[in-house]
């Protein structure tokens, strides 16, 4: 059994089998002979025999073990071999995520990037697309101001000429030379009108301007007001003020809100021929004031009431005025801390109405 062992032993180790039955065979004696010279009660010669078998036992598990121990450097180095491998190959994996992550948060930063340029880009043509439209707005509020102020000019200008001529005619009657005088005043006070706004709407528009903020009885302006378009007004129809209050102060200035009474009973008047034109105030609350001016004449198309503050915005171009006297009307009243409005619910004429603070806040 221990031969057959061994046998197996020399097969798996790769020794050559030949060799191993040589050593057998020689074995086998020496066992024959250890066993009789064992009987023979020859001590000494049998343990020489069974040390020499011993020694060639020793040598065959020598030989095995040193085939093992090649077989095993030769796999340890074709599994170090491997594992270098695979140590590069995981290497070379992990610089390509490296690289990856990389390229991602370069393509991420790109995009955002190139995201910002483009609002930059948008925010740059809206901005060039607005200059673009003021400027071509500024143009057509020249041409408007130079067609205007041309036939504004001509028209009083004429006037004046014609029956300043008439005056110094020859024969002319008192009554003649009465009517030719109120017509050349009447045509002076629309040059006049004409160059102040003009002033205003040149001057409003600067920051700096300052306003003479006092007390003002303003029931008493209005009753003021009313009397002198009365005296002057062009039209069949009647100019009234109402009011539920006896009186009424605020902090205002005096001169520019009389301005801006004028401008709207004046416009009133040249689109209502015939009715009623009236000016309101009221108090609506601790704080404020409100003031309206009511015509019954032709009104304003809703299309147009979105415009009718703008400069050189004019509902009939063939009448008389600038199309100034609503934008300064706007002007003043936002300076004075209130607003305007046209009443779009009124159908029956126009309606124009504004609030103003019974106090002034501080202002820088």
């Amino acid at each position: 059994m221990k031969r057959i062992l061994i046998l197996f032993l020399y097969i798996l180790s790769g020794i050559c089998v030949e060799s191993f039955a040589q050593t057998l065979y020689n074995d086998s004696l020496n066992w024959i002979k250890a066993n009789q010279e064992l009987k023979s009660a020859n001590y000494q010669q049998a343990c020489s025999l069974y040390m020499e078998l011993d020694k060639d036992m020793d040598t065959i598990y020598t030989e095995i073990n040193s085939k093992k121990i090649e077989d095993l450097r030769k796999v340890y180095s074709i599994n170090e071999v491997q594992l270098q491998k695979n140590m590069v190959q995981s290497k070379i994996l992990e610089l390509i995520a490296w690289i990856g992550i990389t390229f991602i948060v370069l393509f991420i930063a790109f995009f955002f990037y190139i995201k910002k340029q483009n609002k930059r880009l948008i925010h740059s043509q809206e901005a060039l697309n607005r200059a673009k439209g003021l400027a071509e707005e500024s143009i057509r509020n020249k041409s408007l101001f130079l067609s205007n102020m041309s036939h504004e000019i001509k028209t009083p200008l004429n006037a004046l000429s014609g029956f300043s001529e008439v005056l110094t005619m020859p024969g002319i009657d008192e009554a003649t030379r009465q009517q030719c005088n109120d017509i050349i005043q009447l045509n002076s006070e629309l040059l006049l009108k004409l160059l102040n706004d003009v002033i205003d709407i040149s001057c409003l528009n600067v920051t700096n301007m300052k306003f003479n903020i006092k007390p003002c009885e303003v029931v008493e302006l209005c009753q003021n007001v009313i009397t002198t378009l009365g005296a002057i007004k062009q039209t069949e129809a009647s100019i009234s003020f109402e009011t539920g209050l006896t009186s009424l102060e605020l902090e205002t200035d005096a001169d520019r809100l009389q301005q801006m009474l004028i401008n709207l009973l004046v416009n009133a008047t040249k689109f209502t021929k015939q009715g009623s034109i009236v000016l309101r105030v009221e108090k609506i609350d601790d704080n404020t004031a409100q003031f309206s001016v009511t015509d019954t004449g032709c009104g304003i198309p809703l299309e147009k009431q979105g415009h009718i503050f703008e400069r050189f915005e004019k509902l009939n171009e063939k009448a008389q005025g600038t199309g100034l006297g609503l934008s300064i009307c706007l002007l003043i009243i936002k300076r004075l801390g209130g607003s305007i409005r046209i009443d779009s619910q009124y159908t029956d004429g126009a309606r124009f109405v504004f609030v103003h603070p019974l106090k002034q806040e501080a202002r820088s």
